[in-house]
């Protein structure tokens, strides 16, 4: 009884103990064109083979930490359009419309508008004007709009900080040196974060909620001098007559900007106990670049799991 009681104990420790994989992987080449799959040769056979493909979501460098997305790129684009106002002056005003964006603004708990144009005035602004394009100043009543083209506007915003995009107008006194004043309008405006995770639009001329802050007073503008009329088209016009240099700012909501945490990288099991030895594994990457591949055999039991790793470098050409 005694001697099969040993021999039971050493056949269990036997079933439960795992040994490290014999596993090894190699391919013919490590380069291949874009579109071509790449085949994988392996050999041994682990009970479990999980796959990185070194790609965004699936690389092997994230699987025991997580991953921090931040945008690439910050998209603004919208379409703008100069009219002329008519009057004695001969000439249209030039430089008059802007477009700017502050990481450094706060208008929380205003005072009175005085306190709104204070505020405005002394945050650091950034003018993004000579980076779009802009209807042309003709002196016309029949421009039509004209796209801006789209600026990545990125590195220009402060993460985690509250931002503002604003169209300034600036109405001089109209006379026969510097013209007359204009009216512009701005409408199907996009801000959009892109990332290697998703494009997810951030601000539409529809939910921007247009804000009016101007110098001066309603005698100097007149009651048409800010116009959202509907939520596609926003209108800024200074009065035919004024005696002085005034500026309207039309703001945006606040945006904040921030990194995302993705979490880990999972692998891509490619192999199960159950399954029959994997010989070859065949696989496409969708975008051209420097991949660094990671495959890990495994064999395990529910009292023990070992493993090993191998890697091996994938340049994809266009």
């Amino acid at each position: 009884m005694a001697l099969l009681v040993v021999l039971l104990h050493a056949a269990c420790s036997k079933d439960l103990a795992v040994n490290e994989p014999e596993f090894n992987v190699s391919v013919t080449k490590t380069t291949v064109k874009l579109g071509n799959p790449i085949i994988f040769s392996m050999k041994g056979n682990p009970d479990m083979i999980t796959f990185y493909s070194g790609e965004f979501g699936n690389h092997y460098g994230y699987a025991n930490r997580d991953s921090i997305v931040a945008l690439s790129q910050l998209n603004l684009a919208f379409q703008n359009q100069v009219r002329s106002q008519g009057g004695t002056a001969p000439l249209c005003q030039a430089n008059q419309f802007s477009v700017m964006v502050t990481s450094d603004l706060d208008l929380n708990n205003l005072t009175s508008k005085a306190d709104s144009l204070q505020r405005i005035k002394t945050a650091t602004w950034t003018d993004l004007s000579s980076k779009f394009s802009w209807s042309p100043l003709t002196c016309t009543s029949t421009n039509p709009y004209i796209s801006s083209g789209t600026v990545n506007i990125v590195n220009e915003i402060r993460k985690n900080k509250q931002s503002y995009i604003a169209f300034c107008y600036t109405n001089r006194p109209n006379n026969n040196t510097v013209g007359k004043s204009s009216i512009w309008r701005f409408q199907a405006l996009t801000l959009t974060g892109v990332s290697p995770k998703e494009s997810q639009l951030l601000m539409s001329s529809a939910t921007a909620g247009w804000k009016s802050i101007y110098e001066g007073t309603v005698n100097e503008w007149g009651t048409n001098a800010f116009d959202l009329s509907s939520s596609s088209a926003v209108t800024m016009r200074g009065p035919l007559t004024v005696a002085n240099e005034y500026r309207q700012w039309c703001i945006s909501k606040p945006f904040i900007i921030t990194d995302t945490n993705i979490g880990r990288n999972p692998g891509v099991g490619i192999k199960t106990y159950r399954d029959v030895p994997l010989n070859t594994y065949s696989f496409t990457y969708k975008a051209a670049g420097i991949y660094e591949v990671v495959f890990i055999g495994i064999n395990a039991n529910s009292k023990d799991k070992k493993e090993v790793i191998r890697k091996l470098k994938i340049e994809v050409q266009p």
